[in-house]
C-alpha cells in the first residue's frame, strides 16, 4: 500500500501488481492448452480425444484460476477528504469501478480486521467500522500477517479524521491510580 498525505486530503492506495500477472500467467497458459484442445495443435488429428478432452478442462481451469485471482484482488483507492467531510472507498476489479462514498460521521473508526489464514495464523486486513453498527467494511484484498504494518495505516488514517481515541496505555495508567496519589 502507498500512502499520500496533501493538507486536507489522505489517499491510500493498494495495487496488488503481482497477484495481477500471476492470474494473467495461469489464463495465459491455460488459454494455450484451450486453443490446443479446440483444434490450435499442429498434429491435432493425431491426438487421442481422451488427451484432447484432458488438455481443454486443465486449460479452463487455468483460465478461471487466474480469472479468480484478478477478480478477488482489485486496485483500491481511499482518499479522505476533511473539507467534503467524507471517505471515498474505489475499486478498480476486472468487471469494472466500484465507489462508495461514507461520510465521516457514519463512519466509527478505521481498524484491523483479523482473519485466519490456512494455517490458522492470524491475518490482518485494513477496514473500518461503521458508526452505531458492529459492521466492519474490509478496505483492502490484500491480507498481511504483520499487524504493525496495517496499524500504522489505521492509526494514521484515525488521526486525519480526528477519530483516533487517545492510546490505551494512558487510559489505563490513570485508572490505575487512586485518589491518593493523584492528588
Amino acid at each position: 500500500m502507498h500512502i499520500e498525505t496533501e493538507q486536507n486530503r489522505l489517499v491510500i492506495r493498494e495495487t496488488p501488481g503481482c497477484l495481477w500477472i500471476f492470474g494473467l500467467f495461469f489464463a495465459v497458459v491455460g488459454g494455450i492448452f484451450v486453443y490446443g484442445a479446440l483444434g490450435g495443435l499442429k498434429d491435432y488429428g493425431s491426438q487421442p480425444p481422451l488427451m484432447l478432452a484432458i488438455a481443454l478442462v486443465m486449460g479452463a481451469a487455468g483460465v478461471a484460476a487466474g480469472v479468480w485471482i484478478v477478480y478477488r484482488a482489485p486496485v483500491t483507492k481511499i482518499v479522505v477528504d476533511r473539507l467534503d467531510a467524507e471517505v471515498t472507498l474505489t475499486r478498480y476489479g476486472l468487471f469494472g469501478r466500484q465507489e462508495t462514498v461514507y461520510a465521516f460521521d457514519e463512519i466509527e473508526r478505521f481498524c484491523l480486521i483479523e482473519d485466519r489464514d490456512d494455517e490458522g495464523s492470524p491475518i490482518w486486513n485494513f477496514g473500518m467500522q461503521l458508526a452505531g453498527d458492529e459492521e466492519f467494511v474490509k478496505i483492502t484484498s490484500l491480507s498481511s500477517h504483520s499487524e504493525e504494518y496495517e496499524r500504522g495505516y489505521v492509526f494514521q488514517t484515525n488521526v486525519f479524521m480526528n477519530k483516533q481515541p487517545p492510546p490505551v496505555q494512558m487510559i489505563c495508567g490513570l485508572a490505575d491510580e487512586d485518589a491518593g496519589e493523584l492528588g
